[in-house]
């Protein structure tokens, strides 16, 4: 769908903007901002680069974890800085790798509110946790975080990672060089079946913290770690 001019938009605490595709519960992904003096810099045009919000300030300054207030109400806690994609490429030849580190920062609704154009934008005293930047390293924050008695299917651990599916290739090496004390047989297939043949302990491991297994899957949906639950984590 091509990108709509927006005088007004709506913000859902942790699903994103009403009605934008990339609205979802558990992705960190749920807003893209980014920076006018980049838009200028490129020669390029508001939502070139898929952003929803454009600010005056050059967004990459800020950190992971912090949170920036817009408007009257709306809060989005910063997540990373957006990676170029190959789509950018039909906007430039060689765009996606010019402007790498500089496309925006990706966030994650904190709180409910509704932005205005010509809103003022503010970095608030709220602090979250970083999230790193590289993939490998989002998974050990992630998976870490599982609590116990819940599991996570790979496919909302991509969700969880802000990754495409294109990543499913990558979980067997996640899981291969994982250190020891990271609970990765909370961790299972899309269709609830257990990662057996890379974790040789998840069903003992499983069956300890109570989690019902028959025929090698889980067999109730009341273990799954609800998407709302996976970054409510606690301010700093």
């Amino acid at each position: 769908m091509p990108v709509k001019e927006c005088k007004i938009i709506s913000l859902r605490r942790e699903y994103g903007i009403e009605g934008d595709i990339n609205a979802q519960a558990g992705s960190p992904r749920q807003v893209l901002i980014a920076s006018t003096p980049t838009l200028a810099d490129f020669n390029l045009n508001p939502g070139d680069l898929g952003e929803n919000i454009v600010i005056d300030t050059q967004v990459e300054s800020f950190s992971s974890g912090q949170v920036l207030q817009v408007g009257k109400s709306a809060l989005i806690r910063l997540t990373f800085i957006c990676e170029p994609c190959a789509n950018l490429e039909k906007i430039q030849p060689g765009l996606a790798k010019r402007i790498a580190g500089k496309r925006g920062f990706l966030g994650i609704v904190v709180k409910d509110g509704v932005i205005e154009l010509g809103d003022e934008v503010s970095l608030t005293s709220q602090l979250f946790p970083a999230l790193p930047d590289d993939t490998k390293g989002r998974f050990n924050e992630f998976v870490r975080r599982i609590p116990p008695g819940k599991v996570v299917k790979t496919s909302d651990l991509l969700l969880a990672l802000g990754v495409s599916k294109a990543y499913y290739r990558t979980i067997p090496i996640f899981l291969k060089k994982a250190s020891r004390d990271l609970p990765i047989h909370r961790i299972v297939r899309a269709d609830g079946s257990l990662l057996s043949e890379y974790i040789s302990e998840q069903e003992q491991l499983l069956k300890q913290e109570e989690i019902e297994i028959a025929y090698n899957r889980i067999s109730s949906d009341s273990h799954y770690w609800d998407t709302w639950n996976f970054h409510e984590l606690e301010l700093l």
